[in-house]
């Protein structure tokens, strides 16, 4: 750690070839290479590397190894001797070690050993969701539906903000006016409609379930597995 004169920083006295030091509040003014932090990991509570992202709500136990000058590595650091702080704290609060989530965003954590401060670490913080968006086929927001018997209609959810968690259970609120899930197929249409194969020949068929946005799985079968059969591509 340099010392400092009038605010100036002053270099180690030399005298016929040999540093002198000074004591100051009982404390060397020019620490000695082993006490003389020079780099700081941030590793979790167990010194393992900190994840890469914090869920909702989420916290982590923060821990840290200091360099020296002289090349060795200190013990883990958790709660004594080290000072960790969150450097946004609109997106995490750190007390003691530990970190905890309060928004969406990047999260830049520091620790400070023996008056040295590491670089800033990063960790990204999930967003929560905050609002839902419900969309047509055209884009057209929706907020009402009115559907006749044997009705169905295509709905895009979206969640808000895009950065959050896209999952989400849909429900009809009285299940027997109508239900909420993959649409059902009603109908099949087959190109060609008919086909006519001499021996040894092959064909194609383009099959689609409507409407367009129902699960295209099915399953074809001949009904006279002796004359010709079916390959599903």
């Amino acid at each position: 750690m340099p010392a400092f004169y009038a605010g100036k920083r002053v270099g180690k006295p030399l005298m016929g070839g040999h540093t002198y030091n000074a004591l100051f509040n009982g404390k060397l003014v020019w620490p000695l290479d082993k006490d003389t932090v020079v780099s700081i990991e941030i590793t979790d509570d167990k010194g393992n590397a900190l994840p890469k992202s914090l869920a909702v709500s989420g916290t982590l136990k923060l821990g840290a190894k200091a360099t020296y000058a002289d090349g060795h590595v200190g013990d883990l650091l958790t709660t004594k001797n080290v000072t960790f702080t969150s450097r946004d704290t609109s997106t995490a609060m750190v007390s003691g070690n530990t970190l905890t989530w309060r928004h969406g965003g990047t999260i830049l954590v520091t620790a400070t050993v023996d008056g040295f401060t590491s670089a800033a670490v990063s960790i990204s913080a999930a967003y929560a969701p905050e609002s839902i968006k419900v969309t047509d086929d055209a884009g057209q927001p929706v907020d009402a539906v009115t559907l006749r018997v044997g009705e169905s209609r295509n709905l895009k959810v979206t969640v808000l903000p895009d950065a959050a968690s896209q999952e989400f259970a849909a429900s009809a609120a009285s299940p027997d006016i109508a239900v909420v899930g993959d649409a059902k197929p009603t109908g099949i249409t087959v190109s060609p409609e008919s086909l006519t194969l001499r021996v040894g020949e092959t064909a194609n068929l383009n099959v689609n379930i409507l409407p367009d946005y129902a699960p295209q799985e099915y399953t074809a079968s001949i009904k006279d597995a002796g004359i010709a059969s079916v390959r599903q591509q």
